[in-house]
């Protein structure tokens, strides 16, 4: 990381928009419910990407959502990474991967 991406984090950190948009994201994805790329969140929440990635990022290390698998984006196409809140995720995991 550069220091200036390195300082403009803990800008927004200190300032309480990191926790705001930490929290924007989780609250869209519980509503959402169902696992989503980080480009789609981006897509629907109007959050920069690079912002997306971050928080995803920092509520995986709170164990507060999880990946569940990969899949083609729909916004790109381009396959990857789709994450839930935990809580989601086991609700799902039940739904749809019980035999």
């Amino acid at each position: 990381m550069t220091s200036t991406s390195l300082e403009a984090y803990q800008k927004i950190n200190k300032d309480g928009t990191v926790g705001q948009q930490a929290e924007e994201i989780l609250k869209f994805l519980k509503f959402h419910g169902e696992p989503m790329t980080n480009k789609e969140i981006q897509q629907s929440t109007g959050l920069e990407i690079s912002s997306v990635s971050g928080r995803v990022n920092d509520l995986k290390k709170r164990g507060l959502v999880e990946v569940v698998g990969k899949r083609p984006c729909g916004v790109t196409g381009n396959t990857a990474s789709i994450v839930l809140p935990v809580s989601n995720y086991d609700r799902w995991k039940k739904i749809f991967l019980t035999e």
